[in-house]
Parts: structure tokens; sequence; C-alpha cells
């Protein structure tokens, strides 16, 4: 890719790349020189994503932990349960996850507005593996990591 097709695709507000960087347009860039890199790659929370807000705002990068795939069916305390990246009929869910036989529970934060948990066969659902956070863009009046004025669904 050479400098005018880098360009391009920066001034186009229709590219994936123009929306990360008008996102991330606060972020110091020192800041992704502590990432570790070989941990795994990172995932982007879609700024209208607010299953896991506000501990997770839309907009916020995580890095994905591949070699951890399962879900435990035990109970977990508030601040020390795992969140998980789980596929399903093509679609990506960053949430908590409880897994009770045969059925997968996608569950929310207590403080979204999304519905609180979606119950989804276990055998369909694909556990991409457990998220951790690098950066959480801070929440202002506006933007979309702000508090949403949704009411739970």
């Amino acid at each position: 890719m050479d400098k005018r097709e880098l360009t391009m695709f920066l001034e186009d507000p229709r590219s994936a790349l123009h929306r990360i960087f008008s996102a991330w347009s606060g972020v110091p860039l020192l800041l992704m020189t502590d990432v570790d890199w070989n941990r795994g790659p990172l995932v982007l929370v879609g700024l209208s994503d607010r299953r896991m807000w506000p501990l997770i705002p839309p907009g916020s990068l995580l890095q994905l932990d591949q070699r951890v795939r399962t879900v435990d069916d035990r109970s977990w305390p508030e601040f020390e349960r795992p969140v998980y990246l789980i596929e399903f009929r093509s679609r990506f869910f960053c949430c908590y996850a409880q897994r009770r036989g045969e059925t997968l529970r996608l569950i929310s934060h207590l403080e979204s507005p999304e519905r609180p948990a979606i119950s989804i066969p276990f055998k369909e659902a694909k556990v991409r593996g457990q998220l951790t956070t690098i950066f959480r863009p801070l929440p202002a009046r506006g933007s979309a990591a702000g508090r949403p004025s949704a009411k739970r669904k």
C-alpha cells in the first residue's frame, strides 16, 4: 500500500480504518508499546456494542487469549468473571458466559442497556477465547463510549 492509497482509506468515512482512527483519535500511541503482541490478536469492540458497557465501552481495544476456549459452569464473583469472545451465527459477542449443559448463556453487564442474557445452543457457538482490556476510551458526552440513552430491553 502506498501513501496515496493509505490517504484514500483514511479520508473515506465508510472505511473501517477511518472509523477506527476516528474512535481512537485521543489515544496516545505510546500506550501501544506495552502490548504483548505475541499473546494474541487484538479485538476492537464495535462502536454500537453496549453489551458490556460500562465495564467495556464501545471502541475499547481488547486482546484475545485463544488458549482459553472453555466456559466454566460455575458462578463467578462480579470482579473476577472472565469476558469471552463468542461467535454465533456469523456474529461476534463480547460478553460474560455461563454454560448449563447443552446451553450457553451470553450475559451482559448488569448496567448495560442490552438484554440481560441470551441463551444459545452450545454446539452452535464457537468460543474464540478470553478477552483482556488493553485500552478503554474515556466516556464523554456524545461519544460512543458515553452513557447510552436507551433503556434496557
